[in-house]
């Protein structure tokens, strides 16, 4: 089992929390420690935005048990009450995400204010603040590597997107149209399932952006595109699913296939490409009748290229919007699908 930076983090947490509030002697000691696991979130923005959510709710649950508890008592009863009130004044603010602790600070609060002697409500205010404290301060030490597992997805989306390219173009050439069923749907959802995770992680980069200004990416910016580029590969597909493969058009679009994954190889190692002359070329309506050949024939081409057309879009904008994936992942692309194909 790999344990992740997360883990460290929390753990490291909950040994300076639980510390720190025997020093203070503060009891039960032991809160505060639990209390620091939910400081450390996904992302620093979190961390901070669920201390002061916390801190707000804590402070209210405490004085509220500890008014009933001088006013009323510990009864059972009491505390059931109090937290049902917690519970729906939470619930009428939508401040659900803190609704947990403040229930379990109302109890404790109650629970331990004869032990106390009247301290409770100070106690458990102070377990929270030194729990959410040191474990937000352990989250910013040592930041979420987001960054590096969004690069790791954009790398396995991106020579996938090639992949799937390469089966298509190994197909027509063996003189068969590439099923959308079973395979090639596993493997579109397969590249999918990558963006997907980016496009969640992005957003915890987004989230901490604000310490980085000087950060010239577009968190998630890439996978949107990538997004739109699997979309046109489910297009050709399916468009070819109803091509003749006996049709001349065939070999011209295995050329063009080709092309295209040549044109991305150079994007991705950030070289310049002129696309122009491509998605002229690529232009149905430039397409001309082959004499002999019924025009319906051609339709299912005509689709196919006008989506390879929109691919080639997408990615011909990309050297403007993110670091440049190295060629080694490139070759690792070509050797994956010829160790498949073979």
């Amino acid at each position: 089992m790999v344990v992740g930076l997360r883990v460290i983090k929390t753990v490291i947490s909950i040994a300076i929390s639980i510390s720190i509030a025997r020093m203070l002697h503060l009891e039960p000691d032991h809160f505060a420690g639990i209390i620091s696991m939910l400081a450390v979130q996904p992302s620093v923005y979190r961390s901070l935005k669920h201390t002061l959510s916390h801190l707000a709710s804590a402070l209210f649950a405490a004085l509220l048990g500890i008014g009933a508890a001088i006013v009323i008592g510990d009864y059972s009863i009491v505390i059931a009450a109090v937290a049902l009130l917690v519970m729906a004044i939470h619930v009428k603010l939508r401040r659900t995400e803190s609704l947990t602790l403040a229930v379990i600070v109302a109890v404790n609060t109650i629970g331990t204010s004869d032990e106390l002697h009247g301290n409770a409500a100070y106690h458990q205010l102070m377990l929270v603040v030194i729990g959410m404290l040191v474990g937000t301060a352990v989250n910013m030490i040592r930041k979420p590597v987001h960054r590096e597992r969004e690069e790791v997805l954009l790398v396995k989306a991106e020579s996938m997107l090639r992949t799937l390219l390469y089966y298509i173009q190994h197909d027509l050439m063996v003189g068969r149209m590439t099923p959308y069923k079973p395979q090639m749907r596993m493997q579109i959802e397969e590249v999918r399932s990558y963006i997907e995770t980016g496009k969640g992680i992005s957003v915890l980069i987004r989230e901490d952006r604000w310490m980085n200004r000087s950060d010239p990416i577009e968190p998630g910016e890439l996978f949107r595109t990538y997004e739109t580029m699997i979309e046109r590969v489910r297009d050709i597909v399916k468009a070819l699913e109803k091509a003749d493969p006996a049709s001349v058009e065939r070999q011209r679009f295995i050329r063009a296939i080709g092309l295209t994954v040549r044109l991305q190889e150079r994007v991705m190692q950030g070289r310049k490409i002129h696309t122009e002359l491509m998605l002229k070329a690529l232009r149905p309506e430039l397409l001309r009748a082959v004499p002999g050949e019924p025009p319906h024939l051609l339709f299912p081409y005509y689709q196919a290229y006008e989506a390879l057309s929109e691919y080639v879009e997408q990615f011909s904008g990309i050297n403007q919007t993110f670091l440049f994936i190295s060629s080694r992942s490139i070759v690792e692309g070509r050797e994956a699908f010829f160790r498949v194909a073979g």
